[in-house]
């Protein structure tokens, strides 16, 4: 594809030869004449210097080695996207139709230009809509239901009465619907809750590998339009995720939590159950939240302190060991000073120690600053 036509698909400003062709795309210091690539950082520039690119979509004002083809843009990233899918095509998607080996229940309904791979298991009453794709060995229970152009990946399990919307992408072995983890603790022992509750996730939403989404105890799930959930992440029963959120890999929500829309969540952070985390607001990796979080507010550490508040104390802990000596050297001149005014130099406790003999102060400041002191 030549460089002009990729910066109009791209939206992007070309500096260079736009009849210079390009058919695939690479890391900066793998790329060759034949590649574009894509810097947003300073930092990678030196890669340059290995990799000859034919062409670098890069921020505006970024400095490029004389000679290089450049797309100029504001999000180098999502330009790369648009080039990628430009050079490298759509993914590959199964025929239309039913696979070997699926077992499907009564009463199911499948949308035109729908594919269901071999070895699944469909039950009654389901829903499938248009250009859904079901890939092999996926168990989709009773009654769910299943939005137009929504891709399920291999190993995924969706159980009974969830609803998943359009445009959804559940990555392979994703567990949709399983019970909620509750429990009563009778006579010394566990007695599971019922959990009859159900999941729905409406459009838009990506759900991860391995991902787990419990069913509500008596109520729904809910996972609003547009979030994404990264991989190995817990959704406890009766949660419910706002619009747009994104929770990043190995984070655990406990059940009946809320996050309003807009929530950034970092990879292995904890959230409580039965708690609030207003709009907007961002929790970074590695984060306990045992308390409602106000709108906007940006949390770290455990347990969870405003962010700025966090980094402060991170200095501060960094600080100790310079800390630990300087009170090391004030202890030893403290019990230097008390042995010369009459205290006893093993006494520590400065607030134990006795009154030390009249004059003794007045003694020791005259011989070491002389008769004005």
């Amino acid at each position: 594809m030549k460089l002009k036509d990729l910066a109009q698909l791209c939206e992007a400003k070309l500096e260079g030869n736009g009849e210079h062709d390009v058919t695939d795309v690479a890391t900066p210091g793998k790329a060759k004449r034949e590649h574009i690539c894509f810097i947003i950082d300073k930092k990678y520039l030196a890669e340059l210097e290995t990799g000859r690119p034919g062409a670098v979509i890069a921020p505006p004002g970024m400095a490029l080695p004389q000679g290089v083809n450049a797309l100029r843009c504001a999000d180098p990233d999502f330009a790369f996207s648009k080039a990628l899918t430009a050079l490298r095509g759509e993914p590959m998607r199964p025929m239309p139709g039913i696979g070997e080996n699926v077992l499907m229940g009564s009463g199911f309904e499948m949308g035109d230009n729908a594919s269901i791979g071999a070895f699944t298991f469909i039950g009654a009453d389901v829903k499938l809509g248009r250009n859904v794709i079901i890939y092999p060995h996926c168990y989709i229970g009773d009654s769910v239901t299943i939005g137009d152009d929504t891709l399920i990946y291999p190993h995924v399990t969706i159980l009974e009465r969830c609803t998943i919307g359009k445009r959804c992408v559940i990555q392979p072995g994703a567990s949709i619907g399983g019970d909620g983890f509750g429990f009563h603790f009778v006579n010394g022992k566990f007695i599971k809750a019922p959990q009859r509750g159900t999941v729905v996730i409406e459009d838009d939403v990506e759900i991860g590998a391995n991902a787990a989404v419990d069913r509500a105890r008596f109520d729904v799930t809910l996972i609003k339009r547009g979030s994404k959930i990264d991989n190995l992440v817990q959704i406890g029963h009766n949660v419910q995720i706002g619009q747009s959120c994104v929770i990043a890999g190995l984070a655990g929500i406990g059940g009946s939590a809320v996050l309003k829309d807009y929530v950034q969540v970092g990879g292995h952070t904890g959230i409580a159950d039965h708690i609030t985390i207003g709009m907007g607001a961002k929790i970074a990796a590695k984060t306990g939240v045992m308390q409602d979080v106000d709108p906007g507010m940006k949390m770290a550490g455990l347990p969870a302190i405003e962010g700025k508040a966090y980094m402060r104390r991170e200095v501060a802990v960094r600080k100790l060991p310079e800390l630990m000596q300087e009170v090391k050297e004030l202890k030893a001149l403290v019990a230097k000073l008390a042995g010369q005014v009459g205290l006893p130099p093993e006494q520590e406790n400065l607030d134990d120690m006795p009154e030390p003999e009249a004059g003794a102060v007045t003694r020791f400041l005259r011989n070491r600053h002389g008769p004005e002191a």
